[in-house]
C-alpha cells in the first residue's frame, strides 16, 4: 500500500526536474564572453573597427549643367571651365579669354552657364548678378539682343546693366543675365525666326530650373517673384519662351523685335500675364517691328501695339551733365534731352534716365498693374491677319490635358458656359 501511495503521489503531484546538463554552464559563459567582447569593440571605436574614408563628390561639367543642380555647384564648376578655356583657347582668342577670366575672378561674377565652344567658338553664358538670400523679393531674367557672345562687348555690357539695377534695389533684387544658347550675329541673322524658337525653349526650361532653385532656398510659400526682360532680339526670345511655358510672373519688352509667332495674347498658354513694352521714338528697331514677312523671317507683332500690353514711356535722359552713358562719357549737352534716335536703342539703359527708372520699377513691382485682358472679340481663327504669315503652335501634352480650351494649333479661349 505504501508503495502504491508513493507511486500515486509521484504521478499526481509536481514532478522532479531533470538534472542539469553539464553543457548548460558552458553556453552561459559563452554568451557572457560574447557580450563583453561586443562592449569592448564599441568602447574601442575606430581603434578596433576599420573605417572607409569618404571622399568629396566630384561634379563633372556635364552633371553641373543638368536640371536641378544647385546654383552654387554650377558657379564653382564654371569657374574651373573658365580656367580651362584660357588654357585651351585659340591663339587669336587667348587674350580675349584672359580678359574674361580676369573679369570673372576680379568682379566675383557668378556664371551659371559657360560654354566657350558655343556660337562657333564665341561662347555662351548665363550669370547670376546679386545674391539670392532671405532679403530677395524679386529675381529678374534679362535676355540680351543679338551678338550675345562671351568674346563680345555684350558680355560686360549686360552685366553692367544688371548690376546697376541690382545695386539700386539694396538687396531686394537679383538678376540673371541669360544668353545660354546660339545667338545670331548682327541684324541680318537676327531676322531669322529659327534663333528665337530654339532659344525660347531653352529659356523656358531655365525658368523652371530657377523656380526649383528658389523653392530649394525659400520653399514654395515664400518664393520671390520672377520676371523677364527681353531687350531687342531678346524680346523675341522671351515671346517664344512664353509659348513653351515660361515660368515668370510678368514680362517687359525693351526695344523688342517682337512678341513671338502669335496673333493675340490668347495664343499664349497664360494670356492674362502682365505684359509691358517700351520703345523710344526713332529707334531703328521700329522699322522692323510688326513688319509682314515671309515664313522663316520676322518675330511677330509689334509689342508696343500688341493687345493687352501696357506701354511704358522712355522719357528723358538724366538732367545732370556729369552723368555718364554706357561708354563712360559725360552726357554734357545731351543731359535732360528726350531719349530718341539711333542711340536710343541702348540709351534706355543709361542709369537714372526715365526709361531706366521704368525698367527698375517693373522689376521691383511698382509699375501700375495692367487692366484685365479680356478674350478677343473675334472668335474666328481664320480671319485674315497681316502678322504672322505662318504661326505654328507649340503646346505641351500636360497643357493639353489641363483643358481650359487649350489645343495644339488653336487659340486659348475660355471654356463656353454650360447651359442651365
Amino acid at each position: 500500500m505504501r508503495r502504491r501511495a508513493r507511486a500515486g503521489q509521484v504521478g499526481s503531484g509536481s514532478q522532479r526536474r531533470p538534472a542539469a546538463s553539464p553543457a548548460a554552464p558552458q553556453r552561459g559563459q559563452f554568451r557572457t564572453v560574447l557580450t563583453l567582447a561586443g562592449i569592448l569593440l564599441v568602447a574601442a571605436g575606430t581603434q578596433v573597427i576599420p573605417t572607409t574614408p569618404i571622399h568629396p563628390i566630384e561634379i563633372s561639367p556635364v552633371a553641373a549643367a543638368l536640371p536641378g543642380v544647385p546654383f552654387e555647384i554650377r558657379i564653382q564648376e564654371n569657374l574651373r571651365r573658365v580656367a580651362e578655356a584660357v588654357a585651351d583657347a585659340d591663339p587669336d582668342l587667348a587674350d580675349v579669354y584672359q580678359e574674361v577670366s580676369r573679369a570673372v575672378l576680379t568682379a566675383g561674377r557668378k556664371l551659371l552657364h559657360f560654354d566657350p565652344d558655343a556660337n562657333r567658338g564665341r561662347g555662351s553664358w548665363a550669370e547670376l548678378v546679386g545674391t539670392i538670400d532671405e532679403a530677395t523679393e524679386v529675381v529678374g531674367i534679362l535676355v540680351p539682343g543679338s551678338s550675345a557672345f562671351v568674346v563680345d562687348a555684350n558680355f560686360d555690357r549686360y552685366y553692367q546693366r544688371a548690376r546697376d539695377l541690382v545695386e539700386e534695389a539694396d538687396g531686394r533684387l537679383a538678376m540673371v543675365v541669360w544668353a545660354a544658347g546660339t545667338f545670331p550675329k548682327g541684324w541680318v541673322q537676327a531676322g531669322l525666326d529659327r534663333y528665337p524658337a530654339e532659344l525660347g525653349r531653352s529659356l523656358a526650361l531655365f525658368s523652371q530650373e530657377l523656380r526649383m532653385e528658389l523653392d530649394r532656398e525659400f520653399g514654395p510659400v515664400r518664393r520671390p517673384r520672377v520676371v523677364a526682360v527681353g531687350h531687342s532680339f531678346g524680346g523675341a526670345v522671351v515671346g517664344e519662351a512664353e509659348r513653351y511655358g515660361l515660368a515668370v510672373d510678368a514680362v517687359l519688352h525693351v526695344a523688342s523685335a517682337g512678341v513671338g509667332r502669335v496673333r493675340d495674347p490668347y495664343d499664349f498658354p497664360d494670356p492674362r500675364r502682365p505684359r509691358y513694352s517700351m520703345t523710344a521714338p526713332g529707334d531703328l528697331i521700329g522699322l522692323v517691328q510688326g513688319l509682314p514677312t515671309p515664313p522663316g523671317l520676322g518675330h511677330g507683332p509689334d509689342p508696343d501695339d500688341f493687345r493687352c500690353v501696357t506701354t511704358l514711356p522712355t522719357g528723358r535722359l538724366p538732367d545732370d551733365p556729369a552723368a555718364r552713358d554706357e561708354l563712360g562719357r559725360p552726357l554734357g549737352e545731351r543731359a535732360g534731352s528726350t531719349i530718341g534716335g539711333v542711340s536710343s536703342h541702348s540709351d534706355v539703359f543709361i542709369r537714372y534716365s526715365d526709361a531706366w527708372w521704368g525698367i527698375y520699377r517693373f522689376l521691383v513691382g511698382t509699375v501700375p498693374p495692367p487692366p484685365e485682358c479680356p478674350p478677343p472679340d473675334d472668335e474666328d481663327p481664320t480671319r485674315a491677319r497681316l502678322l504672322p504669315l505662318a504661326v505654328p503652335r507649340v503646346v505641351t501634352d500636360s497643357q493639353c490635358r489641363a483643358g481650359g480650351g487649350l489645343r495644339p494649333g488653336g487659340r486659348h479661349r475660355p471654356p463656353a458656359p454650360r447651359p442651365a
